[in-house]
């Protein structure tokens, strides 16, 4: 047998072709570590991708600030807003929105949201609770008992009434009561609903945060540099700054120059 065939320099093309192979095999090593760490997650049924990172699960930099979510104890996913935790029942990721219910009705304040990060809908409608009426002088108000809703842990003495923003007696509410709150709702006007169903419902929330499409669609994974507040996409190469375009080919001379020299 002609051993000599070993030591024969091959062409830049046959080269080239072991070098491919080579780099095939040792592909994985040679990712880009944020790439990796930035795969995308599941909490519940709810899949996690950019904007959202879950917290103790996935490092800062998969999602966008402000944008930080976590799975409780019965894997739901859970956003925290206004000092209020609320279950993400769907997620929107091409119309940039996502559907929420308030986890604990008891917990409810007034909602507030940073417009820079979320926004409501136009069109949505507030529900308001009145808590601690006065019982006897509701009991003496037909129309507005119509309007209780039972709440856990209350005393005979109080009540609390729960009616929409167009409601008429929303005046009278809040001389017979005391504080209020107003949580947003999905409801169209004149529709005949329960309130248990309004909460169980949930209300719609727009998100504004970086396109990912044009990163996705180049094969990388959306991401955000929070030292220079700047939206990064990180491929199997490196970081880049929109998208993956010449991914391929930094991969394919930066694995080249390990398998020569490292």
């Amino acid at each position: 047998m002609n051993h000599s065939f070993f030591f024969t320099p091959f062409s830049p093309t046959v080269n080239l072709f072991i070098a491919t192979f080579f780099l095939l095999a040792k592909k994985s090593s040679c990712t880009d570590p944020q790439f990796l760490a930035c795969d995308p997650k599941s909490c519940g049924d709810q899949k996690i991708i950019f904007p959202f990172h879950i917290q103790n699960a996935q490092d800062e930099y998969c999602g966008y600030p402000g944008f930080a979510i976590s799975c409780n104890e019965k894997n739901k996913t859970v956003l925290s807003l206004s000092n209020n935790k609320y279950i993400i029942q769907e997620i929107d990721y091409q119309n940039q929105s996502l559907r929420l219910s308030n986890a604990v009705l008891e917990s409810t304040s007034d909602f507030n949201i940073n417009e820079d990060r979320f926004r409501l809908p136009t069109t949505r409608t507030g529900l308001f609770f009145f808590y601690n009426c006065n019982s006897t002088l509701l009991g003496n108000d037909s129309k507005l008992l119509k309007h209780k809703f039972d709440c856990f842990g209350e005393s005979a003495n109080v009540s609390t009434v729960a009616m929409l923003d167009d409601d008429p007696l929303l005046g009278s509410a809040s001389e017979k009561c005391g504080a209020g709150v107003v949580a947003p709702v999905d409801v169209h006007r004149g529709e005949k609903v329960s309130i248990g169903k309004m909460l169980e419902r949930g209300f719609v929330l727009n998100w504004v945060a970086s396109n990912c499409s044009e990163c996705e669609e180049s094969g990388g994974r959306c991401g955000f540099n929070i030292t220079t507040y700047h939206f990064k996409c990180f491929c199997p190469d490196r970081p880049h700054s929109r998208s993956c375009k010449s991914g391929e080919y930094f991969l394919f001379f930066s694995c080249l120059e390990i398998l020569s020299f490292g």
